[in-house]
């Protein structure tokens, strides 16, 4: 049996706590997606300590920003229609990047040909690769993992890994910039815009600005005993992006249309953002 190292609480509890999330979708009465990795991952490490860490963060999850646990619902749904979408349009190349333990790769009706990248730091790409090979579920793609710091020269790691930026791409970038600096994620955007040929696809979530003043106070305060903090925050996503050659649509996370009849609460704020590259490399 594959050997598992559960990633440390700064490197891989946030993942796992959404990872969580989406298990708990899975088994609910009328879930919006199914995802087996996140039921396998539960029952792999069933025994670690961390998982009750996990619990306990999502116990007072529920009871202190009621509808967080329905906009992991939602945002993962979004998500998966899009990039279903862009891969409608003839793109065969993904990437992932802070892919955490998203099953995407298994879980999604994905055309012939699809090469999927995720770029992760290297202690959380060696415990998913170690995860996908001990559950044995069966990949809808060719799946790559890539092992890079996105604070760093990430897209050399890309390239290695066998990415063609000759060929449009989709991008997603999903519960990341929130937790890099303004600079940091401006750094991040050039990167994958320089990377990406016309007719890229482009899928991000970044939070509303007001969930760094005090209304967001009680949801910052659960992400901090996950350890991890939120640095970042901007409502002009369309703007950033267009400076970038992206022509963007943006909903926010609690937007009805978005939502497929859930109802999600005003917080956590965020935004939800798809994106097509037309202007120069």
């Amino acid at each position: 049996m594959v050997e598992l190292k559960t990633p440390s609480a700064g490197v891989g509890q946030t993942a796992l706590f959404i990872a969580w999330m989406r298990q708990l979708e899975s088994e609910s009465p009328d879930p919006l997606f199914r995802d087996p990795l996140a039921g396998a991952m539960l029952s792999a490490l069933a025994e670690d300590p961390v998982l009750g860490d996990v619990a306990e963060v999502i116990k007072q999850t529920h009871t202190s920003a009621a509808g967080f646990p329905t906009y992991f619902a939602v945002r993962t749904r979004f998500f998966d229609d899009e990039i279903l979408a862009g891969l409608g349009t003839g793109i065969r190349q993904v990437v992932t990047l802070a892919a955490g333990v998203d099953g995407r790769t298994i879980r999604l009706d994905l055309p012939a040909g699809t090469r999927w990248f995720e770029v992760e730091l290297p202690e959380m790409t060696e415990f998913k690769d170690a995860l996908i090979a001990r559950c044995g579920l069966p990949l809808a793609c060719e799946r790559r993992g890539v092992a890079a710091d996105l604070r760093g020269d990430w897209q050399q790691a890309l390239r290695a890994a066998g990415f063609d930026p000759a060929q449009p791409t989709v991008w997603l970038v999903e519960g990341l910039l929130m937790y890099l600096t303004d600079a940091a994620n401006e750094s991040l955007l050039a990167g994958l815009s320089e990377l990406s040929a016309p007719g890229s696809r482009l899928m991000l979530e970044h939070l509303q600005a007001a969930m760094l003043r005090e209304e967001g106070r009680p949801v910052r305060e659960r992400v901090e005993e996950q350890g991890a903090q939120w640095l970042s925050a901007r409502d002009d996503l369309a703007e950033w992006l267009a400076d970038h050659g992206w022509r963007a649509q943006v909903h926010a996370g609690d937007d009805p249309r978005i939502g497929h009849g859930r109802t999600v609460a005003p917080l956590p704020a965020c935004w939800l953002t798809t994106a097509v590259l037309t202007g120069p490399r």
